[in-house]
């Protein structure tokens, strides 16, 4: 029978509130002995942690078991390093850890284990040197030195009487050890009881505690990470920057308090309409400033308007249309209103390219406007701008206004090339990072080591800072990175002599790579090379399980963690950890490894097909729909991509992150006109699978049918439009809000194609159904009302068309505002009606406003609105219409231009 003390550990209080911004990544520490817990371990192995990643999987987190016994021999567990590594790991896993507890008391570390480097890390071990077990040692660091830090702890007391069945193995060895173990039992109990963690004891055997480890864990996952709080596409980008922010923004920055002061002022009292670029070499500390100062500027201006964006710390960082599109779902989230994730206004924001460039300039005035009326400041930060991708000319920055409005301030970094040459024409003020000064680098060096207890003497911090090449932060802390994670006292000046001997960053990292070679390789030939090439091949890298399958030896499911340990730590800070998945933190590192280990196009290939294998024998999530298909593009495999994105499963995921890549892989196949009948013919019997609800399935079919039509392929759109409009009938009724979204989306496409007296019932019923649903006053329903006018004026039943645009502009107005941009499009809409029925002086004034709302735009903006041409274009049509001269047009725009202070000669 097993006993319980199963009081739940406290729980937070709002646990929704912190799911939304918390790391997605759920890491475990095992902790138990070695010889007589084999069976338990290779129960959890097979059956609870392909269990727990598959449920973390499915919200959005990963999830990572750190046992550094399985797989391994008694004696691969018994190193001198070992001790230093499970401590380490059982840091980075807080505040999971699971202690399991037999009646072994276990290995006890002779003094050869306690490292200077150890002992300067964890002092609380120079009273315990060859003392203890280490099992004990690690649940001493894990949970009973400091429970409250155990906040998501669990223990497992095995029955005694499951040991007297086995082998001596499972025995106590003394007398002594059996009181060692006895006492150790009670120790955990107490604090156990005391804290209200989990403690189930007399389990009986490894199946029962593999069900109650699941238990368990499922749980602690639930309250996580509640299963009706996934985070969206946005949402999970913007934890990737702040993973990337995190990891250059420490307590021992060194950093001159004039850049902070100068940002600071800038953001303050900087000229109105200006941008501000930071400058300075590779490596030199730029991302660093910025992410330091824009933490310590969010910490004294928690109200502000605060947005973020590192290009290279995710695969979307790099487009600059990504990039728009972020910024535009952030200003709508922060403004309220509509702002919840997945709201109808973040739906109507453009996917077409030319489309997000043209509405932009809209959201930027917007946020100026909102920072204004709450009385904060709006900042954004883009951070090396020369890494966007050659795409639309995003490099050259004509999407980016040349004036801002109102207060906003911008702050961006860039390297010598286009797009600084695009910069300097703005005139903006720069900022520059110098390289480090002697006695900067002296600092640095003396304020990072203390903050791992360790320090240099003053001779050796001397001996580095003299380098020239000390002057780079990046260069100073590899450096530094190595020299403390190797903790070799003894042979630690020929080792600095060896690194100083490096002139710049790539070669430094080629020393500390060969030196991962020597030290790490031990057990598992080739693990440095194999896994730091396979972190390269993958297009985001790869989380912990993934790798360790990926480099699992023949006979076994992975890679022991034991092996990988020893390089993880090594490289702790030359990694970023977003959600789980590694990769490299900086650019020059990528680099190293590239040419290193896969510098010819044979072996860069070989690389990602094996990644490209891995990944097809994994269920479809969404980690599996981010590598796979950018993996076979890469290698140009076209069968395989082609039936990769045929599958609907992976097509859905791909399709809700980046229409424009799912776009591209096909322009790629050259299948772009021909891949509607594909999508056809792989729905079918996609949609007749056993248990797929009837909601799903119409889900599935509109967003396919919506990807179809958008690509101008409206024949396999229109019938996958239809069942959806079937399905959700018959599942909410006839008057659902998400019926009439059908009906509109198929109304479209019959428009598209010509259909129109098809397409009008369509029109009316959804008008119908939004007004009953929301109100007669809604924005939804001045959109229908605009659609439903534009097909009766296809008909050329104008009178029918005018008060459905009067309506929808008197919605827009109630909602937005007089001068909004859909404002400006329902007057040209209305001033275009009464121009065709030649009611020109009722025309006029609703024109000349038109232009007037993208006038004071581009007052505010010192950016031209994209729509402004053409606004101007409508307005000087329609004064010749009213016999106007070409000297009265001249005069009529030029004073309209002046009032707003732009020049519109010649713009007619």
């Amino acid at each position: 029978m097993i006993k319980e003390n199963v009081t739940p550990n406290p729980q937070p209080t709002d646990s929704s509130a912190s799911s939304a911004t918390k790391d997605r990544v759920i890491r475990v520490f095992i902790s138990s002995t070695f010889r007589d817990m084999v069976d338990d371990r290779n129960e959890l192995m097979s059956h609870v942690w392909p269990a727990l990643r598959k449920i973390c999987r499915e919200r959005g987190v990963e999830f990572v078991e750190v046992d550094l016994r399985w797989g391994v021999t008694e004696e691969q567990s018994q190193r001198k390093e070992t001790l230093r590594h499970c401590l380490a790991e059982i840091k980075r896993c807080r505040p999971f850890f699971i202690g399991l507890l037999g009646e072994r008391y276990g290995w006890v570390p002779g003094p050869e284990a306690y490292s200077p480097a150890l002992l300067d890390e964890e002092d609380w071990l120079t009273s315990e040197v060859a003392k203890r077990s280490v099992t004990e040692l690690e649940i001493l660091h894990g949970v009973l030195n400091d429970p409250d830090m155990a906040e998501r702890s669990f223990f497992y007391f095995r029955d005694p009487k499951y040991a007297q069945a086995q082998d001596g193995d499972h025995q106590a060895e003394s007398d002594d050890e059996a009181g060692r173990q006895t006492a150790l039992k009670q120790q955990v109990k107490s604090v156990c009881q005391a804290k209200h963690i989990p403690l189930r004891e007399d389990y009986a055997d490894p199946r029962t505690l593999a069900e109650l480890v699941l238990a368990d864990l499922t749980a602690a996952i639930d309250n996580e990470f509640p299963p009706d709080q996934v985070p969206d596409v946005w949402a999970r980008e913007d934890r990737d920057h702040e993973a990337y922010a995190k990891s250059r923004c420490t307590e021992f920055y060194v950093g001159r308090d004039a850049y902070f002061d100068h940002l600071n002022a800038f953001v303050r009292d900087g000229a109105e309409g200006c941008g501000m670029t930071v400058l300075g070499e590779s490596g030199g500390g730029k991302s660093a400033l910025l992410a330091n100062w824009v933490a310590r500027w969010r910490q004294a201006n928690p109200d502000d308007f605060i947005f973020q964006h590192y290009i290279g710390s995710s695969p979307m960082s790099a487009g600059h249309l990504a990039l728009m599109r972020r910024l535009m779902v952030a200003i709508i989230r922060w403004s309220g209103d509509e702002g919840a994730p997945g709201s109808h206004e973040e739906e109507r924001i453009p996917a077409d390219a030319e489309e997000i460039v043209k509405v932009f300039p809209d959201y930027i005035n917007r946020l100026a406007v909102q920072a204004k009326q709450k009385g904060v400041s709006a900042v954004l930060m883009f951070d090396a701008l020369n890494q966007l991708e050659d795409r639309e000319r995003g490099r050259l920055l004509a999407w980016l206004p040349y004036r801002l409005p109102g207060d906003l301030r911008l702050v961006v970094s860039t390297l010598p090339g286009d797009t600084l040459n695009a910069l300097q024409s703005r005139d903006w003020p720069y900022l520059t990072v110098e390289p480090l000064r002697a006695e900067e680098r002296i600092q640095l060096i003396a304020r990072y080591l203390a903050h791992f207890s360790q320090g240099l003497s003053d001779a050796r911090a001397k001996k580095i800072a003299g380098v020239e090449a000390a002057s780079n932060p990046l260069y100073l802390k590899t450096l530094l990175d190595d020299l403390r994670a190797t903790g070799a006292h003894d042979r630690l000046d020929n080792q600095i002599a060896d690194y100083l001997e490096a002139a710049n960053i790539p070669a430094l990292l080629g020393k500390i790579l060969a030196r991962y070679e020597r030290d790490y390789e031990r057990d598992r030939p080739g693990l440095v090379s194999e896994a730091l090439s396979l972190l390269w091949a993958a297009r985001r890298g790869l989380t912990e399980p993934e790798l360790l399958e990926v480099l699992k030896p023949a006979g076994q499911e992975r890679l022991p963690a034991v092996f990988w340990s020893a390089v993880r730590c090594a490289l702790e800070d030359s990694l970023v950890d977003r959600d789980g998945v590694l990769a490299f933190a900086h650019e020059h590192l990528r680099v190293a490894v590239e040419r290193q280990y896969a510098s010819d196009a044979g072996t860069a290939r070989a690389l990602r097909l094996r990644l490209a294998d891995y990944f097809t024998g994994r269920p479809v999530d969404e980690r599996q729909a981010d590598e796979l298909p950018w993996l076979l593009r890469q290698v140009e495999a076209q069968d395989r991509l082609r039936a990769c994105l045929l599958d609907i499963d992976r097509f859905l995921l791909v399709q809700e992150r980046d229409e424009d890549e799912l776009r591209g892989y096909w322009v790629w196949l050259r299948e772009e006109r021909t891949m509607g009948k594909a999508y056809q013919e792989s729905f079918e019997p996609w949609s007749k699978q056993q248990g797929l609800e009837d909601r799903n399935i119409a889900i599935a079919a509109n967003a396919l049918a919506f990807y179809l039509h958008n690509a101008s392929l409206h024949a396999e759109a229109e019938p996958l439009m239809r069942r959806a409009l079937t399905i959700d009938e018959q599942s909410y009724g006839k008057d659902h809000p998400d019926v009439a979204r059908d009906l509109n989306n198929l109304a479209q496409l019959l428009q598209a194609t010509n259909r129109l007296d098809e397409a009008e019932p369509l029109i009316r019923r959804a008008l119908r159904i939004d007004e009953q649903s929301f109100g007669k006053d809604h924005p939804r329903v001045a959109i229908r009302l605009n659609n439903l006018a534009q097909l009766l004026q296809a008909t050329n039943r104008l009178d029918e068309a005018e008060p459905l645009i009067r309506r929808a502009l008197t919605i827009d107005e109630q909602s937005y505002g007089k001068d909004h941009p859909d404002v400006a499009r329902d007057l040209n809409n209305l001033a275009g009606l009464l121009q065709d029925t030649n009611r020109l002086d009722e025309a006029e004034p609703l024109s000349r406003r038109h232009v007037e709302i993208f006038l004071q735009f581009t007052r505010k903006t010192g950016h031209p609105h994209p729509h402004l041409q053409n606004a101007v274009n409508n307005y000087t049509y329609l004064l010749q219409a009213m016999s106007c001269n070409a000297e009265d047009i001249r005069s009529t725009l030029e004073e309209l231009g002046q009032r707003f202070g732009v020049d519109l000669t010649g713009a007619g």
